[in-house]
């Protein structure tokens, strides 16, 4: 028996800069199953990254709504998400879509886009992952082998282990969720956990737990408590690491100290000790901003 159609996926791609945004909407562009739409959303404002969306948006074929704001002084993803997900509801989009969050540095796999929609019929949550390329890789990428679907970066074999002993690992987390033990430790409520840089996760569930928590600034954990909240609230997961491959590209790293050194650690551990799994400043009632643009292309 054949399956039924698959359920119309959003791709919304955050960025801050037009460095690897070309390549990742070529991704986009090339997937077998093409996207229900896109939105790139935007943690300022940038005549630059709006006439390349503009290019793409008329090169590739696609159709991408750009949401952009004033930058606040401080990264604010957790909220620049947010506000993709406010333009889309303001345009009703059929309540089966699968949001599929892909950052602005990444390129995905021309199936990336059918596994995400295969493996989340029957959940709110599909756990991927990505091969973080290096500098020489990211150079030598050949944008027309993704143009027509072949391989457009060498990757070796230790790239392919160390994604391998990810993918043991969240089978492990997840055998460990099937049998009740991430609610008997603290420290596995969000395992196996979604990287907020490639993830998808049902719209249904995104408004049901408020979206992305916007007290979360800079990098880190904001992905770790948005999953803790979708298992809260009663959601379950699939994986994606061997069923899709995303290349991160190359680029110096903002991300600084380690995570568990940021204000953002503090923060996702006194969600730890807060009940229920609606974030009080997410999609609704959300941290002040000044007011976002939503421009349609394609």
């Amino acid at each position: 028996m054949s399956e039924g159609p698959l359920d119309p996926v959003h791709v919304v791609i955050p960025t801050h800069t037009t460095r690897h945004l070309r390549l990742t909407l070529l991704g986009i562009a090339t997937q077998r199953t093409k996207p229900a739409g896109i939105t790139v959303t935007c943690d300022v404002i940038d005549k630059d990254i709006a006439l390349l969306v503009e290019a793409c948006a008329h090169e590739f074929f696609l159709p991408i709504t750009l949401v952009q704001r004033e930058h606040q002084g401080k990264e604010r993803l957790a909220q620049v998400r947010n506000n993709a997900v406010r333009a889309l509801l303001e345009t009703a989009p059929d309540p089966r879509t699968r949001l599929l969050f892909l950052d602005g540095d990444c390129f995905a796999y021309p199936d990336t886009i059918a596994a995400h929609a295969r493996l989340g019929a029957k959940h709110d949550l599909v756990i991927a992952y990505r091969i973080n390329l290096t500098e020489q890789q990211t150079a030598s990428f050949d944008e027309e082998a993704a143009k027509a679907q072949r391989e457009p970066v060498t990757i070796d074999a230790a790239q392919r282990t160390k994604l391998a002993k990810r993918a043991k690992r969240y089978d492990r987390q997840m055998l460990e969720r099937r049998l009740g033990l991430a609610k008997l430790m603290t420290s596995k409520a969000h395992k196996p956990k979604p990287l907020g840089g490639h993830h998808s996760v049902s719209l249904d569930a995104y408004v049901r737990v408020n979206g992305h928590d916007e007290e979360f600034h800079t990098w880190g954990t904001e992905d770790d408590d948005f999953g803790r909240r979708v298992y809260r609230s009663g959601g379950t997961s699939a994986l994606a690491v061997r069923e899709t491959t995303v290349l991160h590209l190359y680029h110096p790293s903002r991300a600084g100290s380690a995570w568990h050194d940021r204000e953002n650690a503090e923060r996702f551990k006194r969600g730890a000790r807060e009940a229920g799994f609606r974030c009080a400043h997410g999609l609704k009632n959300p941290i002040e901003q000044p007011e976002s643009t939503a421009e349609r292309f394609g």
